[in-house]
């Protein structure tokens, strides 16, 4: 949205146009990824040879009380000058990790993690500000945090829609910056198919990459990005969901596909709210929810994110380890693949069941309702025969 521009070119008149940006997510350890955001050598760490050391210290001065982020700010001395600017990416992550059954405290840590950041944009001793992106239909799960809407009704900014003519120049500015040229009627039958549904942006963005490898591929001398180009990967409407469905029938044997659904499987929640939001998890905990090794895991993450196909993260490039965290390069991917799609209500009913069953279970062992019989056994033996759980997934759910 142009806001590190600004910024550095000193927007900001009092501020100056020092900063060190330290940006992050919440995921499954809000202060402790805020820790290792501010540990990074541009922001706050010191010797990166040390730098395990000093993540500790942060996290460990993080928890120390509602200032801990100032008080980061304080023990590093910056220059004069600079300011820290820490970006919350995804604040909509806090409310999925603050029901999360995986962390004990999760709750705690949640309103500690936003005590932090509303601790640091309210005090004046150092110059630390706060920015925090969050998609619009989450602003009102922010009432379980004191002072957190407060404090989004003084500095709340809302991304606005793009007008038709923003809209015509992002298509047609980087196919000329690319060298080549766009067909008038295709601007317009873009424009139209991309209407006022700001969710259509990724789709789009996806599709014109799609149509520009297939004209870059297939084109004559002169000839222009055209429909032929666009019909020919599906237009909008398909485009991605047959991109990614190209990655999946490239996976060797039923075993690898059996990991892809899975680990998409494992990167999506429902359970919350319909609308899906996205659950980044780490390559060990999809190993063990699809009972495979780490490097198969990791095999089939590759055919996801190779140079061109960016369906997940972290980007190509970036080696995976058991720790790493993946995640759906955007949500979009949740609503335009059909395969996902069905996967995902799959995996909410296949939830729903293990849930029931385990309050079954509890009933039981209390002695106020006995075992099973037909026809809830039935369907409880092909629910385990057919979703093969494991402990590891059995945990996600309760």
């Amino acid at each position: 949205s142009g806001l590190f521009p600004s910024l550095y070119s000193g927007f900001m008149v009092k501020a100056g146009s020092d900063w060190r940006v330290a940006i992050m997510r919440p995921g499954e350890d809000p202060i402790g990824n805020l820790a290792q955001a501010l540990n990074h050598e541009d922001v706050l760490g010191g010797d990166q040879e040390l730098a395990g050391a000093g993540r500790m210290l942060l996290e460990s001065t993080l928890r120390r009380s509602a200032l801990g982020l100032a008080d980061c700010v304080r023990h590093a001395r910056l220059d004069k000058h600079e300011n820290l600017l820490v970006v919350v990416d995804q604040f909509e992550e806090l409310f999925r990790f603050r029901e999360s059954r995986k962390t004990l405290g999760s709750r705690d840590d949640a309103v500690a993690f936003a005590k932090l950041l509303l601790g640091a944009a309210a005090q004046s001793q150092v110059p630390v500000y706060v920015v925090i992106t969050m998609r619009s239909d989450f602003i009102g799960d922010c009432m379980e945090y004191p002072g957190l809407p407060e404090a989004i009704n003084r500095g709340q900014y809302l991304i606005p829609r793009m007008t038709r003519e923003e809209l015509r120049q992002a298509i047609v500015g980087p196919v000329a910056v690319g060298g080549g040229e766009i067909a008038p009627r295709l601007v317009t039958r873009l424009l139209n198919e991309v209407g006022d549904d700001p969710d259509q942006l990724p789709v789009l963005q996806h599709a014109l990459m799609r149509s520009w490898d297939h004209w870059d591929g297939a084109r004559d001398d002169g000839e222009s990005l055209d429909m032929a180009h666009y019909d020919a990967i599906g237009g909008m409407g398909t485009a991605l969901s047959r991109h990614a469905e190209e990655a999946l029938e490239e996976l060797e044997g039923e075993r690898a596909r059996h990991i892809a659904e899975r680990l998409f499987k494992a990167l999506t929640d429902k359970r919350m709210d319909d609308r899906g939001v996205r659950h980044p998890t780490a390559v060990r905990e999809v190993a063990a929810i699809a009972d495979v090794s780490e490097g198969e895991v990791i095999e089939v993450v590759e055919a996801f994110r190779r140079p061109g196909r960016s369906f997940l993260m972290p980007p190509t490039g970036v080696e995976l380890e058991g720790d790493s965290i993946l995640d759906l390069s955007h949500e979009s991917l949740m609503r335009h693949w059909t395969r996902l799609v069905e996967w995902v209500d799959e995996e909410t009913i296949s939830g729903k069941a293990y849930r029931r069953l385990c309050r079954s279970a509890q009933r039981y062992e209390r002695g106020e309702a006995g075992l099973w019989a037909e026809p809830e056994l039935s369907i409880g033996l092909k629910w385990r025969e057919e979703n093969s759980p494991t402990p590891a997934w059995a945990a996600r759910y309760d």
